[in-house]
């Protein structure tokens, strides 16, 4: 029930809904907007392939102190900025399109996920580049948390993706759940 009211030069007062994560019709309009991403896809690609990057930042400062989450926040998306050129250089002759959701921590800090769609075959050494440059343009974030293959590498390729909506709506958060249900991470 968020509101936000704006007064014009007049002295008239303008009242409109705040919308934000916390709220249960912010998570149906954006699964909503992932299955309408998904059917175009379906349209329009002969063979999809979903790329997942997971792009995370230490939380705290050199002396180990925990950093401002905003700070931390703004880094991630600042860095991935520099990294999404990159990854239009590699993908490029290539159809493809990209969603970016931002998960909370335990801790109350946050990662991104970047859901890569595209049509055709897709390997997580092709986007080692990206990474790369995320790494060099986000000074809290190491190497090694950034890896492209392994057990807890931080790409994964998978072609066989059923319901897109649902796989990225896992990563909003509690989709669904009353604001109050959720943690207080969160």
């Amino acid at each position: 029930r968020s509101h936000i009211e704006f007064k014009s030069p007049e002295g008239e007062v303008v009242r409109g809904k705040l919308d934000n994560s916390y709220q249960p019709e912010y998570g149906r309009r954006y699964y909503a907007k992932l299955k309408q991403l998904e059917r175009a896809f379906k349209r329009e690609f002969r063979q999809q392939t979903t790329v997942m990057l997971t792009l995370t930042a230490s939380n705290e400062n050199r002396q180990g102190e925990p950093r401002c989450p905003a700070d931390h926040m703004r880094e991630i998306a600042d860095a991935w900025n520099t990294a999404r050129k990159t990854l239009h250089r590699i993908l490029d002759g290539t159809q493809w399109e990209y969603v970016r959701v931002w998960e909370p921590h335990q801790s109350g800090y946050g990662h991104m996920h970047v859901a890569v769609f595209l049509d055709g075959d897709a390997s997580a050494a092709a986007f080692e580049p990206v990474m790369n440059s995320y790494v060099r343009n986000c000074p809290a974030a190491a190497k090694e948390a950034h890896r492209v293959e392994g057990d807890d590498a931080a790409v994964s390729v998978n072609d066989g993706v059923e319901n897109l909506g649902s796989y990225i709506s896992e990563y909003i958060g509690n989709f669904g759940e009353e604001p109050l249900n959720r943690p207080v991470s969160e």
